[in-house]
């Protein structure tokens, strides 16, 4: 079931992905493999010191490259820091367009209504504990 948070910003995130990858960051990762973890990965707001702000989940990255090192696609050999690095970056940008169409207040509201808004500590279990992001791609290299 989809999240109201994430269908009220999705305008926002298919805009931010567009743009993101005309300019993604050089030596960071293969454009078609950006593609993929980032239809595959879990943004989520996260409260932090300095306020809430989205992040990925990035736990499964390594069982994707592990998965795409074995098949025939391209950009199977992405460096995991520089994919959560870039990742970050895309939920950077994202959440900037949020906040210059003024919908991040709203968004908030949604998700902490459906208790989707993270603790920094909970987040950085989830984010080593993921479960594989293969689970969410099963067929999809067959």
């Amino acid at each position: 079931m989809a999240k109201k948070w994430r269908e009220y910003v999705k305008q926002e995130f298919m805009k931010s992905d567009s743009e993101f990858v005309k300019k993604l960051p050089i030596n960071s990762i293969d454009l078609s493999t950006f593609g993929l973890i980032s239809e595959a990965t879990s943004f989520v707001p996260v409260r932090m010191e300095e306020g809430i702000h989205l992040r990925p989940l990035p736990g499964g990255l390594s069982a994707l490259r592990d998965d795409l090192k074995d098949s025939p696609r391209p950009g199977g050999g992405f460096d995991l820091d520089s994919a959560v690095d870039t990742l970050t970056q895309f939920a950077e940008e994202w959440e900037e367009r949020i906040k210059d169409k003024n919908k991040w207040e709203k968004m908030i509201e949604l998700a902490e209504q459906e208790g989707q808004v993270m603790e920094m500590s909970v987040y950085e279990e989830e984010a080593e504990t993921s479960t594989s992001l293969m689970d969410k791609f099963k067929g999809l290299f067959q």
